[in-house]
């Protein structure tokens, strides 16, 4: 800028420069006329006038007591956008500089126009509240006083009033993180500000335009019928800025340039004519972000991937490859398998592999809800939808699920009437909350899951065959334990590991080699959950660190017990060779008889193709010395019937162990 020092006339800004430069510093606005409303309204005959500079200099805004002293300041150049940098020595041009408080009166004062004036400055220097903080805009205010009436007190004033403004702008940068954060679309709204008590929009922040669908535009103490359109129309809004309201999680539809749109609003009011503060913030949301979030919190329940599912056998592996294939697809999967083959965890991991991985994954069992609620569940309801419903409605398991994957357990227990409306939502990708007039999208993936014969039900009329082909554009049947022997005493040995570290057993438990035999004899009508339970109940209730087929026998389902039992009947000739046909004999029954357990002290046990006829007399003899002598628990710990022992003690001749 030129040197003007000699001149006798400011320079001064475009008036879009000058526009560009309060822009800048709107935020700063509602704060400097508070406060510069306040302290003029008491400077009773004093005649002097408050000034808000821009760090290049310019001059922003004056403030007086009314339009007399402004027009006098006026006659003499000083108004909105002179320029006062490139004037010579001047308070506002040296503390802009060097960025601190000082005065200069009179003849200290370069330019002619200046010097029948003292100018007080202070600047207002901010850091972004915003890692790297870097410096924000910086500007500063001022006391001008006509000659006569200097005071240096003026200097202790303005410097009070700069950091006055500082300390308010580094609250209200902490409530603007918290807006932010807070995830909604935020609008404050003052009506006292102005002075023809117009809505002015106070804050604002990025994410109202988002939530209300529309361009962002520059608001700041600007009409907020800018963006909301005016009355008639938004009636419900403008009666709760008018009438002061709070409002909690609100839903409302509002105008935007003629666009209607649904959100939930919530309010805070605040009124302080001390300060000239009246008027409401909003905080705007819609149904689908709470949503979002919600699903976000609570719903993304999909924790296992394919690493988690332990198993070496073809079938097994035959068919987590198939589902790694079907995972990379958006089609419908219906997952066909005993219950307890491991359903619910080839669903998670489907997901997990799958484009939709960082969306919700929400399961519903249609077997455990009553048949009256499973409608609600799925699609949500409206406020008063029923009787008992909750005052703000509902979200379903649809809307929680939107833009992942919904996985439907026990999809042959769903009612047929409940049928047409899953097919209608799958065919369509929209639904109808119960109760509700609106459509919602339905971005949701289908995993389905049934232990029963679906197509024996849809033979009877219990099940749609055209839901079921929807359903079903990928099937994957997952083979029962029984069908994949190979893996259950790994799985076993796993669910050990897994129990023991839980529950913080430092001693691993392992089985017995007729233990494990016994295992791959069991059918396992259960599957994979019937064993992790029986595994779980033995690690927690057992002593010692070796597991016996008897504490196998005690904890399988009835069923079970019943079916080994009659496989293994002892033939009324000859001695069995199989330990399917060796019944067990009871788990030893007081701790004085029980079974040693340290296994680094136990002697060579037989080999499984030693066993029954090919026991040694030195088998038999080193079992009843690790037993005590008890033949109950030596029995147990060779893995054969006390029958058999007995016949073998009389075989060998065995006395006095």
């Amino acid at each position: 800028m030129a040197d003007h020092s000699q001149d006798s006339s400011f320079s001064y800004a475009a008036p879009l420069v000058l526009e560009q430069h309060r822009k800048k510093l709107s935020r700063l606005y509602t704060f400097v006329k508070r406060y510069v409303g306040k302290t003029i309204s008491q400077a009773g005959s004093i005649t002097y006038s408050m000034a808000l500079f821009s760090g290049d200099g310019i001059l922003l805004d004056l403030y007086a007591k009314d339009n007399l002293i402004l027009d006098w300041f006026a006659e003499d150049g000083i108004r909105a956008s002179s320029i006062w940098t490139g004037i010579g020595r001047n308070a506002v041009a040296l503390g802009l500089a060097g960025k601190s408080s000082l005065a200069t009166v009179g003849e200290e004062n370069d330019f002619p126009p200046l010097k029948k004036y003292a100018v007080y400055f202070a600047p207002i220097n901010m850091l972004s509240p915003y890692e790297p903080y870097e410096p924000m805009e910086q500007c500063g205010m001022a006391i001008l006083a006509p000659l006569e009436h200097a005071w240096p007190e003026y200097l202790t004033m303005i410097r009070g009033a700069a950091h006055d403004m500082m300390i308010t702008l580094q609250f209200n940068n902490i409530a603007t993180m918290y807006y932010e954060r807070s995830g909604k679309g935020v609008l404050s709204i003052d009506n006292l500000m102005s002075p023809d008590g117009a809505n002015l929009a106070t804050y604002y922040n990025k994410e109202l335009f988002r939530v209300l669908e529309t361009s962002p535009i520059h608001m700041y103490y600007k009409p907020v019928e800018a963006l909301i359109d005016p009355a008639p129309a938004n009636q419900e809004l403008w009666d709760i800025v008018r009438k002061h309201q709070t409002i909690e999680n609100h839903p409302m539809t509002l105008c935007i340039h003629g666009k209607e749109i649904d959100v939930i609003a919530s309010t805070d009011a605040f009124n302080q004519p001390s300060i000239n503060a009246h008027g409401v913030t909003f905080y705007f949301t819609t149904q689908q972000k709470i949503t979002a979030e919600l699903s976000q919190k609570m719903a993304n329940g999909a924790v296992k991937t394919f690493d988690d599912i332990i198993g070496q056998n073809s079938v097994l592996q035959e068919m987590i490859q198939r589902a790694k294939r079907m995972a990379d697809t958006e089609s419908n999967i219906m997952l066909l398998g005993e219950s307890g083959t491991g359903k619910d965890i080839f669903a998670q991991a489907i997901h997990n592999a799958s484009r939709r991985r960082n969306k919700p994954f929400i399961a519903l069992n249609c077997g455990a809800l009553p048949r009256d609620l499973i409608e609600s569940e799925l699609f949500g309801y409206e406020s008063g939808a029923f009787s008992g419903a909750k005052k703000n409605g509902n979200i379903g398991k649809f809307e929680l699920a939107n833009g992942g994957t919904i996985f439907l357990d026990e999809i042959g227990e769903m009612p047929l009437d409940l049928q047409v409306k899953l097919l209608r939502v799958v065919e369509q990708k929209q639904f109808m909350r119960l109760g509700g007039s609106k459509m919602l999208k339905a971005d949701v993936r289908i995993l389905a899951a049934t232990n029963v014969n679906i197509e024996e039900m849809i033979r009877q009329k219990q099940f749609r065959s055209d839901l079921y082909y929807r359903l079903s554009t990928m099937r994957l049947h997952l083979p029962a334990l029984r069908e994949r022997r190979d893996d259950i005493v790994l799985l076993a040995e796993s669910f050990i590991r897994n129990i023991s570290r839980r529950i913080g057993k430092e001693r691993i438990m392992r089985f017995s080699d007729a233990a494990m035999v016994l295992l791959t004899q069991l059918d396992w009508l259960g599957n994979v959950r019937e064993l992790q339970n029986v595994v779980e109940c033995i690690v927690q209730l057992y002593p010692g660190d070796m597991i016996l087929p008897q504490y196998i026998l005690d904890n399988v389902s009835y069923e079970e017990r019943l079916r080994y039992e009659a496989a293994n009947v002892t033939p009324p000739s000859g001695e069995k060779t199989d330990i399917r046909q060796d019944p067990m004999p009871a788990a030893p029954a007081s701790p004085q008889n029980k079974v040693p357990t340290d296994p680094s002290q136990a002697p060579a046990r037989p080999s499984a193709s030693r066993r029954h006829r090919n026991l040694t007399e030195e088998d038999i003899r080193a079992a009843l010395i690790e037993c005590g002598g008890n033949r109950s628990n030596a029995a147990v710990y060779l893995g054969i019937s006390r029958r058999t022992l007995y016949r073998k003690i009389e075989e060998y001749s065995i006395q006095d162990v």
